[in-house]
């Protein structure tokens, strides 16, 4: 049977771009063998702060994903039906799904919100109450904090890229 299945040809991995399973992760494009540098970060908001007992499952959760959540907007964009969603821990080769999950956690505590539970965040500087990926997406559009965009991925929302990739190599590489 698995014989029989047919097989693409070529020596690197055809990706599917329409699936929300498993998608080409942005970090390695345009990237080349001298890195750009460090720079420096001015200006910049802390967007979370956490007690002592945050965990990987606060950061990167592997449970279902809430229907009201910037992952669950995101497959709902891309024609997967509620009953579909699945779990972040299936989703876990798709890092636009897991960049929207990234502190997506329903029992995370942010010290910010006075002990409401649930995964939000205030934006500052306007105090808006926002999901976490959301408020990095507001920063990100409002604030041109990185001199090159192969240096920051994407800054706020890559900011949450690269923490996913963190999570990931510490998780199945380390």
């Amino acid at each position: 049977m698995w014989n029989n299945l047919s097989v693409p040809s070529g020596t690197l991995y055809a990706w599917d771009p329409t699936s929300t399973y498993i998608h080409e992760p942005p970090y390695f494009k345009n990237m080349t063998m001298s890195p750009p540098g460090s720079h420096g970060v001015k200006d910049a908001y802390c967007l979370l702060n956490f007690g002592d007992s945050i965990t990987t499952d606060h950061i990167s959760p592997a449970g279902s994903i809430h229907k009201d959540s910037p992952a669950a907007r995101y497959l709902i964009e891309r024609g997967v039906d509620r009953r579909d969603f699945n779990s972040y821990g299936s989703r876990r080769g798709n890092d636009e799904v897991m960049a929207r999950g990234t502190f997506a956690n329903i029992r995370i505590v942010n010290k910010f919100l006075n002990g409401e539970v649930g995964p939000k965040t205030i934006h500052i500087p306007s105090g808006e109450k926002l999901s976490v990926f959301d408020a990095a997406e507001v920063i990100f559009l409002n604030h041109v904090i990185c001199r090159h965009i192969s240096q920051c991925f994407y800054f706020a929302s890559g900011i949450l890229h690269f923490l996913w990739n963190c999570v990931f190599y510490l998780m199945f590489c380390w």
